[in-house]
């Protein structure tokens, strides 16, 4: 954590100079009080106004050091936190599919909202904050033992027996963190999902459970918020009392002092402001130590993400020159249900393939392990000779492209939505747009390309959507194109628009999952692949299938007859 201290050195030096000043100026402050009160009592108007005059210059100086102590603070914060939130979306960002869904997506969205708002919070002011008390402890100390070394005594023993406090709470505070913490990740989940789920919840009538699911997780995350508050206000109430203690001590050994003529009337003054400065501060630092403590529970969960562990591939995907796709003896479970059992195939280089079966055969999975997505339980996936998970996943998605049926939109226009804020020529962009049957739709807006796509593409039709995936597909350039069921939610005339652009392009290998008989787009693969549980039960080319009488042909027939 301490790296993103130092992402602007000059900003932390600033503030480590400004925080010392601050303390001197505060040193000098509480002096001051002592000539300026007992210039009143020699009846001297001269030597008043002097010390008037330089109480006051005092004043400013010492108001101007707190008001750019606070301004460096906040410098530095924005740096750091500017720094902290990159890593952790980048680090978030970085992980597997396998890893990434090992959680919703609304935990992850609690961690750069309330967990990163804790460690701004929680660490970097208690960093801050443990900096500038111990500097203003080491300079009052020094003054201190010049004006009364008893009382310096005195208060140095009280403030060091209140950073002991939090020891005593430590283990409950990790705890009350721990829950805080999950509570609140749980409370953000059920909200996430009752508003992506709004269509849902409304069409079925589950508004009351819902409600009360919602209900629920609120009052366990205030809850253990509370929890936690209570435990840090705990340990401030101690602080307080000794605190308390400090200051009852110095009046009363100040009124001894004072009366055995030791010291003026205003030097009690002096000492009352100067002992400010050790245990007003001190008074902090047990709340600083119980927040770090609290918060290091928090700390560890995000350097989970923060830390990312840098690839070591064989070689870079950019030197492959051969492009097919091969599966050999693939072993896939899920909970125990073997979904992949033994599969061996390769998809040569340029090819158009189109695999074909029951739901739950295993289709999905079999593709989604060329991205990652699936993982091989035994069994090897390779492009060209090489083993993928020894290819860097974004060396990997240059060559191999996967769309699915339900196409992500950004809120933004059209142009960004298919270059995916990439640098394109105008020529590439308008081919892309050719090819995925768009021209004439992006023709027909007043904006064009600059069109705004609101709500993950409400305001477009299905098939449009579709067009402008494959847009975006066809413009990364991808040497290998898998599309998943795409077609699956569009009219029967879309969808022969769609698969038709599939099958018709050029100089690219082609993997498309339907589950739809279209002699037109079956015509036009090279190969078809019929899987049932689990594995591949026939393979061939359109005629070839129907002419052997098997599972294609049976499907033919139960379609021709709907």
């Amino acid at each position: 954590m301490i790296k993103y201290f130092l992402q602007n050195k000059k900003k932390l030096i600033t503030y480590l100079l400004l925080s010392p000043t601050m303390s001197i100026t505060s040193v000098l402050f509480a002096s001051a009080l002592e000539p300026l009160v007992n210039s009143a009592t020699q009846k001297d108007v001269a030597v008043m106004l002097r010390a008037i005059m330089a109480f006051g210059l005092i004043v400013v100086a010492d108001l101007t050091a707190s008001f750019f102590h606070k301004i460096s603070r906040e410098n530095l914060r924005k740096e750091f936190l500017v720094g902290f939130k990159n890593d952790l979306f980048a680090g978030i960002m970085s992980k597997s599919f396998q890893e990434y869904r090992k959680e919703p997506p609304s935990y992850y969205v609690s961690m750069m909202q309330r967990d990163v708002k804790k460690v701004s919070t929680d660490y970097f002011d208690s960093v801050c904050g443990i900096y500038r008390v111990s500097i203003s402890f080491m300079v009052t100390v020094l003054a201190l033992i010049r004006v009364n070394p008893l009382i310096c005594l005195i208060n140095v023993v009280i403030a060091l027996l209140s950073v002991l406090i939090p020891k005593i709470f430590e283990r409950k505070l990790r705890s009350n963190s721990q829950d805080a913490s999950k509570s609140a990740s749980e409370y953000q989940s059920v909200i996430s999902d009752a508003f992506i789920g709004f269509n849902t919840i409304k069409l079925y009538s589950v508004i009351s459970k819902i409600k009360r699911q919602v209900q629920d997780r609120n009052e366990k995350s205030e809850d253990a918020e509370c929890n936690l508050l209570k435990t840090n206000y705990k340990v401030s109430y101690m602080s307080v009392i000794c605190t308390s203690a400090g200051f009852a001590l110095t009046i009363i050994a100040s009124v001894v002092f004072v009366f055995l003529g030791k010291i003026s009337i205003g030097g009690v003054l002096a000492l009352s402001q100067l002992i400010g400065g050790i245990l007003a501060p001190f008074q902090d630092v047990p709340i600083f130590i119980t927040n770090l403590k609290s918060i290091a529970v928090v700390i560890d969960k995000l350097k989970k993400y923060i830390e990312i562990d840098e690839q070591d591939p064989e070689e870079s995907a950019h030197s492959i020159t051969d492009y097919s796709l091969s599966i050999e003896n693939a072993m896939v479970s899920f909970d125990d249900k073997k979904v992949l059992d033994g599969v061996n195939i390769t998809f040569d280089q340029g090819k158009k393939y189109v695999i074909m079966g029951e739901s739950g055969c295993g289709k999905s999975t079999l593709v989604k392990l060329f991205i990652k997505m699936s993982e091989c339980a035994g069994g090897r996936v390779l492009l060209g000779k090489r083993d993928i998970k020894n290819i860097p996943d974004k060396d990997l998605y240059n060559v191999v492209n996967y769309m699915q049926q339900e196409v992500f939109l950004f809120d933004d226009s059209i142009r960004n939505n298919i270059t995916l804020y990439k640098d394109y020529s105008p020529e590439k962009i308008r081919y892309a747009i050719e090819c995925a049957g768009l021209k004439d739709y992006v023709e027909s807006l007043e904006y064009g390309l600059e069109t705004k796509i609101n709500g993950n593409g409400y305001n477009l039709s299905g098939g449009e959507k579709q067009r402008i995936g494959i847009a975006r597909t066809l413009l990364a350039g991808a040497k290998v194109f898998i599309f998943d069921e795409i077609t699956s939610n569009l009219d029967v005339a879309t969808e022969h628009f769609v698969e038709n652009l599939i099958m018709n392009l050029k100089d690219v290998t082609v993997i498309m999952i339907t589950h739809r008989i279209n002699d037109a787009t079956l015509s036009k693969a090279d190969e078809i692949l019929v899987m049932k549980d689990g594995n591949i039960k026939e393979k061939g080319n359109f005629r070839e299938l129907l002419d052997a009488r098997g599972m294609l042909y049976g499907y033919k027939m139960i379609a021709s007859t709907v």
